[in-house]
This record gives structure tokens, C-alpha cells and sequence, in this order.
């Protein structure tokens, strides 16, 4: 019998949003790099030093020629009165580099859920902390290949989305079986806009930026256009996703418990030794216990939103195991465009972005051993402890990656 596997997504809303902005550059404190024309006297230098307000000379730029300086006044102010001077080739503030885990993405300061520095509007720490997490897993340089395999069982993806072109490695489509390869176009919206907030490139000058942004996407369409369907479809997919190699499985859905659905759980699972599972934990606002969600293999996950507070659409009950932002979650449909979205749908792919990560930080561990650091790796919310609304807590890729949060 065909059952609805309704897909895990609230309200959506369509709005015109303005672009956020990277930390700009600053100086050393009372540095500056100036460079000699040749031939000018070391008496020359001393005498130039002292009339511009240096104090010491601090050391040589190798390769370059130049020397760094100490001085008193403004670092700005003493390199334009330096450059004014034809001893000087050029002189300039000792500016300050930061690692770059600050994608381009021109819509990156909207995404609350990975990184909230500089929003207005009093927001708490709600994000992941993801930009903090990619430098602690290595991928500061936003790297386009050498992600982990994960598998997404939705409505399917726009694979010629700008922000998703390339990002998919395998395709197929199980709609009242057989299952077919090749084929998995979103006509829902649901699957692009999940698929968007996991691996949406970065640093690409192009929309947004997913958790995990170089990761290879294995999408398997197991729900029609109207977000819908059954229980041997969702089953056909979760099985080929893992076949081909997935070690995460993001499940953006919420039925019933159904023993076919348990068993491709478990196999995926695979007792710690498989593919993390990754599961909403279902939009009905009260204690339902919603499946796959339920099943011990998976991981449940609720939804918060930009203030780390329950989302009061996610559901709570004793098996909810971790949180995640849900809320006004900006990402991908098809198209080309973005939307915001709500849902739990909205906060299981921050999680299953983050095991993605994980993965490629601890390349030796089990799905076991990622789940345990994603339930340790967060930031506790609620009662101490688990709990029945955020679990252990909203997850923290950074915290979970060992960045020192």
C-alpha cells in the first residue's frame, strides 16, 4: 500500500535580501613596509625614519627588498608622508591576512545558519560556526574537489543551477520502481534547496555557500512533484545512494514506521560500520515520532532558528538527537534562483553538511565514531544534558572538528 512521504518543509517565503560583506582588511598596529630607491645612504634612511616618527627597524621583507618599521604615529599616515619622499620607491601599512574562510559568495552574510558575524538584529550565536570549522578541517581555500560522497533522497536537484552545477556525481530516480539512472530533475523545489545548504559551492563570486561545498552529491528522486511517495521508492533510494558509495545519507522526510523502511535504515547503517544517516524529525509541531527520524540508525534532527530557540514547528520527544537552524534557511531552487525556507528538511542538511566535513577531518572514523563527534560538538541548549526539544544541542562544526571553539 502506498503511503505519503510528506516531505519535512513549512512555510515559504520569497523575499529580496541584501548582500552581506567580508571583514575588511587591517593594519599591524604601528607597522609599515617601506622599500629605498637604490642607492640611497644608510644615513639617508636613518634621517627619513626619524622625520616620519620611526622607531626601529624590525627586519628585512625577503625577496622583496623592503624593510618593516616600527613607528609611533598612524601606519597610514607615516607611509603616505614616507612616499612623498624620493629616497622612497614605495611605502605602504603592514596590513594585516586572515585565513580565507570567508567565501565570496556575494549572499554568504544571509546565511545565519553557518555564520552570523556582523548580522544586525541582536542575534545570539545560532550559527554552525562553519567558516571557523572549514579552517580547522583544512578547506579555508575552499577546495572544489575531495569532498566525501553524500547521498541526498528528495525530489531530486537542478544540476544547472549555478551555485549546484558539477556538484552531482550520480543520478537516479525511483517514482513507483523501477529505480532509473540518469534522471533526477527537482520539480518540487524541496530537493534543490536541500541540496544548496550541503554542498552549494564556495568562494564561486555566485549566490551562497553550502556546509559541505566540495562534497560529491549521489541524488536519488524518491518523491514525485507534489513531495510525495512511497515507502519502496524511499527504500530503492536509500539502498542505491549507498551502493554507490555515500557515507552520509541526508533524508529530508517524515511517514510512518514501516518494517521495509526500518530494514533499509539498518542495512545503510550497517551497525556503525556504513553510511551516517541523517533524518528530519518531522513539522508536526508536538511529540510525534516521525520515521526514518525514529529508527536508533538515524539521527534525528529539530530545528532552531536565528535566536537558538525552537523552532516551534519541530517536533520533540525523546528521540530527537540533534538541532540545527531551520528557519528562514536561504538556499537553492530550481531555476537558478534562491528562496528562503523553513522546516526541519532546512536543519538536516546543516547536519549532514557537517558529517561531510567531519569525514574529510577524520578520514579513519566510522559513521559511529562521526555521529559521536557531532553529538559532543555542540552547543547545549535547553536543560543540560540531552533533551527532548534540541537533543544534545544545536551541532558545531567547529567544536566537532577540534577549531578550538
Amino acid at each position: 500500500m502506498r503511503w505519503m512521504a510528506s516531505v519535512a518543509a513549512c512555510a515559504v517565503v520569497f523575499v529580496v535580501l541584501l548582500a552581506g560583506s567580508a571583514p575588511a582588511a587591517r593594519s599591524d598596529p604601528g607597522q609599515v613596509i617601506v622599500k629605498y630607491v637604490a642607492g640611497a645612504s644608510s644615513q639617508q634612511r636613518a634621517g627619513l625614519l626619524r622625520r616620519s616618527g620611526a622607531t626601529a627597524t624590525l627586519g628585512r621583507v625577503a625577496g622583496v627588498g623592503a624593510t618593516v618599521v616600527r613607528v609611533r604615529r598612524d601606519p597610514a599616515r607615516v607611509a603616505s608622508r614616507l612616499n612623498r619622499s624620493k629616497l622612497v620607491q614605495y611605502a605602504e601599512p603592514n596590513a594585516r591576512m586572515h585565513a580565507a574562510w570567508y567565501p565570496n559568495d556575494p549572499r554568504f552574510g544571509q546565511l545565519y545558519g553557518l555564520n552570523n558575524t556582523g548580522q544586525s538584529g541582536g542575534l545570539n550565536d545560532a550559527d554552525i560556526d562553519a567558516p571557523e570549522g572549514w579552517v580547522a578541517a583544512g578547506l579555508e581555500g575552499f577546495p572544489t574537489t575531495g569532498g566525501i560522497r553524500v547521498g541526498v533522497v528528495d525530489t531530486g536537484i537542478d544540476q544547472a543551477h549555478p551555485d549546484l552545477s558539477g556538484q552531482t556525481v550520480a543520478c537516479a530516480q525511483s517514482l513507483d520502481m523501477p529505480l532509473e539512472v540518469g534522471q533526477c530533475d527537482d520539480d518540487f523545489n524541496h530537493g534543490a534547496h536541500v541540496a544548496g545548504t550541503l554542498a552549494a559551492k564556495a568562494n564561486n563570486g555566485i549566490g551562497i555557500a553550502g556546509v559541505a561545498f566540495n562534497a560529491d552529491l549521489v541524488v536519488c528522486k524518491a518523491l514525485d512533484e507534489f513531495g510525495s511517495g512511497s515507502v519502496a521508492d524511499v527504500a530503492n533510494c536509500i539502498y542505491w545512494v549507498r551502493s554507490e558509495g555515500s557515507k552520509v545519507i541526508s533524508l529530508s522526510i517524515q511517514g510512518p514506521a514501516t518494517t521495509t523502511l526500518q530494514i533499509a535504515v539498518a542495512n545503510a547503517w550497517d551497525g556503525g560500520n556504513g553510511a551516517l544517516v541523517v533524518a528530519a524529525a518531522g513539522n508536526d509541531g508536538d511529540s510525534t515520532l516521525e520515521y526514518p527520524a525514529a529508527y536508533p540508525e538515524a539521527m534525528s534532527v529539530a530545528a532552531t532558528d536565528n535566536r537558538d530557540a525552537h523552532a516551534d514547528f519541530s517536533n520533540s520527544n525523546a528521540d530527537v538527537e540533534i538541532s540545527a537552524p531551520g528557519v528562514d534557511i536561504l538556499s537553492t531552487i530550481p531555476g537558478g534562483g534562491y528562496e528562503l525556507d523553513s522546516g526541519t528538511s532546512m536543519a538536516t542538511p546543516h547536519v549532514s553538511g557537517a558529517a561531510a566535513v567531519l569525514w574529510e577531518r577524520f578520514p579513519l572514523d566510522s559513521a559511529a565514531a562521526i555521529r559521536m563527534r557531532l553529538d559532543a560538538g555542540v552547543n547545549d541548549l535547553g536543560p543540560a544534558g540531552r533533551d527532548p526539544t534540541f537533543g544534545f544541542g544545536r551541532v558545531n562544526l567547529c567544536k566537532a572538528t577540534g577549531g578550538g571553539c
